[in-house]
This record gives C-alpha cells, sequence and structure tokens, in this order.
C-alpha cells in the first residue's frame, strides 16, 4: 500500500502544478459614454480587456520541483464596442491583439471611422501608424480594417497590433 501511495502523490502534485501553471488570464470591462458637446450626440461604448500571462519555465530547471518562470511581455485583446443610437445592437465593433509593451501605455476610441490610437506618455507619441499589405507598407491614420499596423514612435521604437476582428 505505500508503493502505491508513494507513486500517486507525486503524479497528482504533477498533474495539478501542469494544470495551474498554463496561463495566468486577467479580465476587465468597462462601459462608457462619450458626449459631443457641439451636437450634444451620445455614443455609448464599451470595453472589454483580456489580459494573457504567458508562463514559460527555465530550460535549466527543467524536470525540478521548484522551477522559476521567466517573465514575458502579456497579451492583451481588447474589443470595442460602439452604439450610435439607443437600440440594443452595437453599430461599430473591433477586436485587437498586441503584446503590452513595457515602457509605454495605449490609449484608444473607437469611432465611425476606426480606431484612434495615441499613447497616455506625455513624452512620447505615434509618430507614424502603418498598415502592413503582404510585403508592402501604407501610411494610415487609425485602424480602419483587418490586418497587421505597426505603430512607430518618435524614437523610431516600433510595436505590433493585430486587428482581428471589424465588423
Amino acid at each position: 500500500m505505500k508503493n502505491y501511495i508513494k507513486i500517486i502523490v507525486p503524479i497528482i502534485l504533477l498533474s495539478t502544478s501542469i494544470a495551474f501553471a498554463q496561463e495566468i488570464v486577467e479580465k476587465n470591462s468597462a462601459k462608457y459614454e462619450v458626449t459631443d458637446e457641439e451636437g450634444m450626440e451620445a455614443n455609448m461604448q464599451f470595453e472589454e480587456t483580456r489580459v494573457i500571462y504567458p508562463v514559460i519555465f527555465e530550460k535549466e530547471d527543467k524536470k525540478k520541483l521548484n522551477q522559476d518562470r521567466k517573465v514575458v511581455k502579456p497579451n492583451v485583446e481588447k474589443t470595442f464596442k460602439l452604439d450610435n443610437d439607443s437600440d440594443v445592437a452595437y453599430d461599430r465593433e473591433i477586436t485587437i491583439r498586441y503584446e503590452r509593451p513595457k515602457a509605454i501605455s495605449y490609449d484608444f476610441m473607437l469611432t465611425n471611422k476606426g480606431l484612434k490610437v495615441w499613447l497616455v506618455d506625455t513624452s512620447m507619441y505615434i509618430k507614424k501608424i502603418h498598415k502592413v499589405v503582404g510585403n508592402t507598407e501604407k501610411e494610415v491614420d487609425m485602424l480602419s480594417t483587418q490586418g497587421m499596423y505597426k505603430i512607430i514612435l518618435n524614437n523610431d521604437d516600433m510595436y505590433e497590433i493585430n486587428v482581428t476582428n471589424m465588423k
């Protein structure tokens, strides 16, 4: 009987640690109203953020009981919905995915034409936004169609945002 316990207990511990160590997910959503003072039209916007923290272990710690995790950039998935009128359906919807940069923080606003992007940090700003189509890049003002976009900052750092869903 003791031999079975010696085999079963490590198997249970190992299986539960593997099941819980795959990824950590953080979810947040907000609903707010944007009022334009000139026309006094109100737009309802819904924003849902899902942050996935991938768990990666050190190669040297393979098959050890206490493994150290590597710190990696979290993957962010944001869904924005815009409602211009007071019906139950949203008029515009966009979903984007990107790796959260360490040094900067994005801010977004969904309009009828597309998704505007700017930085929260005041010392940095977005110099250009390029839409990647095959091997070519086209400069655009905002994220307006599905595909890959490159955000180029004033210090020439480049970050990618992938628009996965556009309705």
